[in-house]
């Protein structure tokens, strides 16, 4: 679907992919954010696609995923965390979907701040505005987004793609089930 209030975005999103080596060597990321289901996760998988088929190595998950793991495997964070480190981009989905716990925020800190420390470029999508971004509520959540303050920041607009998606997909479906028997 071609939504025009992103199209400029996904040039801008192609440049960075097209020279990813002169990001890389800038550690310059990008944090992409607007409402639910406008494109910032297909945009990053764009990216992410495009620099995979060139054989640059891209990790691409979510925060909740990672919490998750990290939950799971226990002592074996730094690990985990190193293992993300070696790919030349990280991509990381969902900002601020996880849960406010100081286990969540402890890690996410971690996960960010060690890619900062690494320099290499990452790439955040979250549904949070920009003011929130900029000015979070409280020390621990500065701390994490004052490392994401060089990265560029791109807003995605619009309407939900899921929910024109799911419309289409119910009427389509109203007509097969309904037929002709009218």
């Amino acid at each position: 679907r071609e939504d025009k209030a992103n199209s400029y975005n996904l040039k801008l999103c192609r440049r960075y992919a097209e020279n990813f080596d002169v990001m890389m060597k800038k550690n310059q990321g990008l944090i992409f954010y607007g409402d639910v289901g406008t494109g910032k996760t297909f945009a990053a998988a764009c990216i992410a696609n495009y620099l995979l088929s060139r054989g640059t190595s891209v990790v691409m998950t979510s925060f909740i995923k990672l919490l998750s793991s990290m939950q799971t495997f226990g002592n074996d964070n730094e690990l985990l965390i190193s293992r993300l480190n070696r790919a030349k981009l990280l991509i990381i989905d969902d900002l601020g979907a996880e849960r406010d716990t100081e286990f969540a925020q402890e890690h996410v800190y971690n996960i960010i701040d060690s890619r900062y420390r690494a320099k290499r470029p990452l790439i955040i999508t979250t549904n949070m505005t920009i003011e929130e971004i900029r000015e979070p509520n409280g020390t621990r959540y500065a701390r994490i987004y004052d490392r994401l303050s060089k990265m560029y920041p791109m807003e995605f607009a619009g309407g939900s793609w899921r929910k024109d998606e799911a419309s289409r997909s119910l009427a389509e479906m109203k007509k097969f089930l309904e037929g002709n028997d009218g």
